[in-house]
């Protein structure tokens, strides 16, 4: 892994391009970050933003104040000059382009959402991947009560309007199903007591199950638990288009709604079909066991957009942020000359919140789940964070919404 040069550039801030740039021996190099937002999301709280029990920013952490030694370019990506060693880019405030050199270059630009070319999807449904779309579903939420208020409504129409369909049985889509639930009838049960009995819940999954990366019996409890809580889940519903008020499932039913989130999985990001070396079936960069395109030896990816492994490993943060880490040493041992070992995937298990103070955790030695599992989620998530700063908002965030109420403010 050597090098005739130490000009790295990383193009990413998620868990993979965050944590290589936080274990990386950044003063040994002439490091460059490229990426569309100036902050690092710490995305397995981001459910938990959409309905308040965390503030928006207590989950962000910015790379010029956490990180030294590096420079920082608010961009993204176009295409990369493989003989020139240059990629061109665009900024992401002014649009202007510009072009960068690197002797090593790093791809951890995640994935986007995946709509499976189902129609309305990117029109009429919102998606939870960015502190923007978080911020987009409080919104709708609030603005739904909001419209079901106006008077002369009948009860079709105030149910309709606070109908809110999630559509995902992962992790993501079950944690923002509970999410919302709880912001119903934890809160604005008693800002709007007319109108919250009319509200409801509905999550729809495309298989046969929930949360298929977990484990069955976990998968099974986390159905019985959400159907005693009121949420209304259906399994091997396909959807076959989202209309502007509504959604069509493949048998024929429809559902009036006033919101529908997308959770539907990931998809590759438009940038690596320029890169013009070979994909996987799913679109994500093929690399060897030290996380390498085999045709550019001093180019790695990781992360969302990389598939390392057979099969390729999960599209987690857990994997994202073992590689960065395992990708900051192997590049400075390195360039020291010594042998790098290949990258081996460790998994410390799984978490996920399944509403009404309850979550799962699926561990390599212990299945749980339950009021207990709730406070080991809390408490894991709270090591996890980045600084101190964040840890001291985000334990503040809970013991306010716990003590006064979550912030209902529209805006």
């Amino acid at each position: 892994m050597a090098g005739e040069g130490g000009r790295l550039v990383v193009l990413g801030c998620g868990f993979g391009g965050f944590s290589l740039l936080s274990t990386l021996r950044r003063s040994r190099w002439d490091v460059t970050l490229i990426s569309p937002r100036n902050y690092f999301l710490f995305t397995p709280l981001l459910p938990s933003a959409v309905t308040g029990s965390v503030e928006f920013r207590s989950i962000l952490e910015t790379p010029r104040r956490r990180l030294r030694d590096l420079r920082v370019v608010e961009g993204s990506a176009r295409s990369v000059d493989w003989q020139a060693r240059t990629l061109s880019c665009v900024g992401a405030v002014s649009g202007e382009e510009f072009t960068v050199p690197y002797d090593f270059l790093v791809i951890a630009v995640g994935a986007a959402v995946a709509n499976y070319g189902i129609p309305g999807v990117a029109e009429h449904a919102l998606k939870l991947a960015s502190i923007e779309d978080a911020r987009a579903v409080r919104r709708g939420i609030l603005e739904q009560f909001a419209r079901a208020e106006i008077p002369g409504l009948d009860g079709e129409q105030i149910r309709q309007r606070l109908t809110f369909v999630v559509c995902g049985g992962g992790a993501t889509g079950v944690e923002a199903a509970a999410e919302i639930h709880d912001l119903i009838h934890e809160e604005l049960s008693e800002s709007y007591p007319e109108l919250a009995p009319f509200a409801r819940v509905v999550l729809v999954e495309a298989l046969g199950r929930l949360l298929t990366g977990f484990d069955e019996a976990l998968a099974d409890y986390t159905l019985r638990h959400l159907g005693r809580g009121g949420i209304e889940v259906r399994t091997s519903a396909k959807v076959q288009a989202v209309e502007r008020e509504r959604i069509l499932l493949a048998d024929g039913e429809t559902i009036p709604c006033g919101l529908v989130l997308w959770a539907g999985g990931n998809a590759p990001v438009p940038f690596l079909q320029s890169l013009g070396v070979p994909l996987t079936p799913r679109g994500r960069l093929a690399v060897d066991e030290y996380l390498r395109l085999p045709s550019h030896r001093q180019v790695y990816a990781l992360g969302d957009c990389a598939a390392v492994g057979e099969p390729p490993v999960p599209a987690t943060a857990q994997v994202a942020q073992q590689q960065g880490e395992y990708l900051a040493r192997a590049l400075d041992r390195g360039r020291e000359g010594k042998k790098v070992e290949p990258f081996r995937f460790k998994s410390s298990g799984m978490l996920a919140y399944i509403g009404g103070g309850e979550a799962l955790a699926d561990l390599p030695k212990v299945k749980w789940s339950g009021r207990g599992a709730w406070l080991f989620w809390r408490s894991v998530y709270l090591t996890k964070l980045v600084s101190p700063a964040n840890k001291v908002k985000v334990l503040f965030d809970w013991i306010k919404a716990r003590l006064f109420g979550r912030d209902l403010s529209r805006f």
